[in-house]
């Protein structure tokens, strides 16, 4: 029963569905002072009501963009600049325990007047509110779970965010098995990245 369930996940999400509790690999960081594809991302705190800030998730936004930058981008000479930091009151997005199997749906759905065409745009929502997700990718737009901020369901997403498909090659990044044994983007994928990040850029 367990492995049909385990089936049925990976069928019907497009993105990250489990994730496996094994120690992730030690990345060694990569930093370049000034890379020469920069990415401009948006922080968007999904909140339940106005009566919450983003404050509520607690996170510290420059570790978070040199984790990415250090473990997975910079080293392709790819840079993700923090753009904006905002809020979006949503409770249906906020809390998609009652929405198993519609998630991406969902998440493309309400938040498609507040992405910005010139960036990647980057929603966050607690890991609580869902049943089956770690994170979820669409055009230019991801969606993480607070507790797989840093880890790599990041890098994953914003793969798919960036028109990457999924590659079930170990240590790939956007391998949807083994997310502890993900480490890297190939040649093709690096190329494709950069690729979209000037079209975005031109925009």
């Amino acid at each position: 029963m367990k492995q049909l369930t385990f089936l049925l996940l990976v069928l019907l999400l497009p993105s990250c569905s489990v994730e496996d509790d094994s120690a992730p690999l030690f990345i060694e960081p990569i930093y370049v002072n000034n890379p020469t594809f920069k990415l401009k991302l948006d922080i968007i705190y999904v909140l339940p009501n106005e009566k919450y800030a983003k404050s509520k998730y607690n996170i510290d936004e420059s570790k978070y963009l040199d984790y990415l930058n250090g473990c997975f981008f910079n080293r392709h000479d790819i840079g993700i600049v923090l753009g904006e930091s905002r809020t979006l009151v949503n409770p249906e997005l906020y809390d998609l325990k009652d929405d198993r199997g519609n998630e991406s749906a969902i998440f493309e759905r309400e938040t498609k007047g507040t992405c910005k065409p010139d960036r990647l745009n980057m929603y966050i929502i607690p890991r609580t509110n869902t049943i089956a997700i770690a994170g979820l990718g669409v055009t230019q737009r991801t969606l993480i779970t607070d507790e797989f901020l840093f880890k790599t369901t990041s890098p994953h997403e914003i793969g798919h965010s960036l028109g990457l498909h999924h590659l079930d090659v170990d240590g790939n990044i956007m391998s949807r098995v083994k997310p502890y044994l993900r480490k890297e983007f190939n040649s093709e994928q690096v190329s494709e990245l950069i690729q979209q990040i000037i079209t975005i850029n031109n925009r």
